[in-house]
């Protein structure tokens, strides 16, 4: 049986989203950007997580929060849409480009919520008016937050609420580990091409076979921060990660109406792993490369998962 509570998290309210053992449970923040502060799968934390609602204020890594309009960098900020030119404020100054849209804080509300036998269900949604001049496009975001025996599976989705087209991309931000030891996880990739990018992080147009990881392999010390294209396009992918006798698999949908790409990335501290599901390429307000044309009243969905054995 599954229940959901809600808890102080600070100034924030968490809500908690369990079986009635404990062995499985997620907890969230809505009001800052449907953050994950906890997912236990089997009784095992999953999940690099911010420790305290002042981490979470500073939002170091941005970990496990929404990415919207667009995941990953635009080149400069700047791009146009159906002949008019726009600029997001640079907001990653090494680079020069704009990181991760404005999603990551949004004060989202619980649309509704749903607890069984068999699984327990938040939906958060962001309603946003088109009040930023450089993306004054109306739309609903949701994020709808599954949880199951060993399980959780996310589907976000977009809906246009303005009288135009507008362009969108999104994704998830999370760090997975088994332990604080990443060097001793093994990593194993589906079928992939590396995207080939400049000094500023942003894509050249080349792609690259890559196959370090395309049999189960110890992370070692390699150092990842790479945008990935998956070859397969129909279905679903998997990302295996293991410690030990431990075994976590990573899961997203792909295709047209899925995550095409997915982000690597292994901070300096190296204790966990960010596997981020991207629904287009980096820059792709600008290149189009997977980038997604949602005409006014249209609704467009895309899910992703993580499952985990006893």
């Amino acid at each position: 049986m599954f229940q959901i509570k809600t808890e102080a998290f600070g100034e924030y309210e968490a809500y908690l989203l369990s079986d009635t053992t404990g062995a499985h449970q997620l907890k969230l923040v809505p009001a800052f950007g449907a953050c994950v502060i906890d997912l236990q799968l089997n009784g095992q934390a999953v999940l690099d997580t911010y420790q305290t609602p002042r981490e979470m204020d500073i939002n170091r890594w941005a970990k496990n929060v929404l990415l919207y309009p667009f995941p990953n960098r635009l080149k400069n900020g700047q791009y146009e849409w159906d002949g008019q030119a726009y600029a997001f404020p640079v907001n990653d100054v090494p680079t020069d480009n704009a990181l991760h849209g404005f999603g990551t804080e949004q004060e989202m509300e619980v649309a509704d919520s749903e607890a069984t036998a068999d699984y327990a269900q938040v939906r958060c949604r962001f309603d946003y008016d088109g009040a930023l001049e450089y993306y004054p496009f109306p739309f609903r975001f949701e994020a709808a937050f599954t949880l199951r025996s060993g399980a959780l599976e996310v589907e976000l989705s977009v809906e246009n609420t303005g009288a135009s087209a507008l362009p969108f991309g999104m994704g998830w931000h999370p760090y997975f580990r088994l332990s604080e030891d990443l060097a001793n996880h093994h990593l194993h990739l589906p079928p992939c091409e590396m995207i080939g990018v400049d000094a500023a992080m942003i894509p050249t147009g080349k792609r690259y076979e890559y196959t370090t990881f395309s049999q189960p392999r110890r992370i070692g010390s390699e150092v990842l921060d790479n945008c990935f294209a998956l070859q397969q396009q129909e279905g679903r992918i998997e990302i295996v990660l293991t410690h030990a006798d431990q075994e976590l698999r990573y899961w997203q949908e792909v295709g047209e109406m899925g995550f095409p790409y997915v982000q690597l990335f292994t901070p300096p501290h190296r204790t966990c792993l960010a596997i981020e599901p991207m629904t287009c390429n980096i820059d792709a307000f600008n290149n189009g490369e997977g980038l997604i044309r949602v005409e006014s009243g249209e609704r467009r969905a895309a899910v992703f998962g993580v499952d985990k054995k006893p």
